[in-house]
């Protein structure tokens, strides 16, 4: 679904765009960026339209959020405290975990809502979030791939690495490459350290 929903913001965007290019004087000159859509939700569709495009838009945004939340609180659960703790807790200390867990991510994605409010672009600052956690996935699927029998501690330090470089180039303003590189960079380095650390290791235990 991820790509027949972002084919149809963009054009949304693009007829947004048209719309008020070619009847500039709707548009006041301080509405800019991801200010047009809402300013176009408001003011240029019929009273009754506006209020249920609104509450579908809190519909799906309530939704999202409360099953974000539920999901990382289970996988809390589930993945890290079943696993680490030795023994089996009971059903009402389970409970406990998943509401502290919930209120504490809860708590986080304020944190990040009221730090976006000074974002210029929200999909420009997603796209740079996007890239820093999810941009090691496919240098690990190419190393995984490619090398069939490679270490998981190889691919770990790979894909370390491809982060931290991932993360520099999205969040730096120094960097001299362009946002479109990131991932093809960061890719590179994966797949790169993680393939040579594979070969130290197999000439290391040859020569053992």
């Amino acid at each position: 679904m991820y790509v027949p929903v972002s084919l149809l913001f963009f054009f949304i965007g693009t007829a947004l765009f048209v719309y008020y290019k070619t009847q500039p004087g709707l548009l006041p000159e301080t509405v800019t960026g991801d200010q047009v859509f809402p300013y176009f939700i408001v003011n240029g569709l019929p009273a009754g339209f506006t209020g249920l495009l609104i509450a579908a838009i809190f519909a799906a945004g309530m939704s999202t959020v409360s099953t974000s939340i539920n999901s990382s609180a289970t996988v809390v659960l589930t993945d890290f405290f079943n696993v680490t703790s030795h023994s089996e807790a009971d059903e009402k200390r389970k409970m406990n975990i998943l509401h502290a867990t919930s209120v504490i991510l809860g708590a986080l994605g304020v944190g990040v809502g009221l730090a976006m409010m000074s974002v210029k672009s929200a999909l420009d600052a997603w796209w740079s979030m996007a890239a820093i956690f999810s941009g090691g996935m496919l240098g690990l699927f190419f190393l995984g791939y490619i090398a069939r029998g490679i270490k998981g501690s190889y691919a770990f330090v790979g894909v370390i690495c491809g982060v931290l470089l991932i993360a520099w180039m999205s969040l730096s303003r120094q960097t001299v490459f362009h946002n479109y590189l990131t991932i093809v960079l960061g890719t590179l380095v994966i797949f790169t350290v993680g393939m040579l650390l594979a070969i130290a290791g197999s000439r290391l235990k040859k020569g053992n």
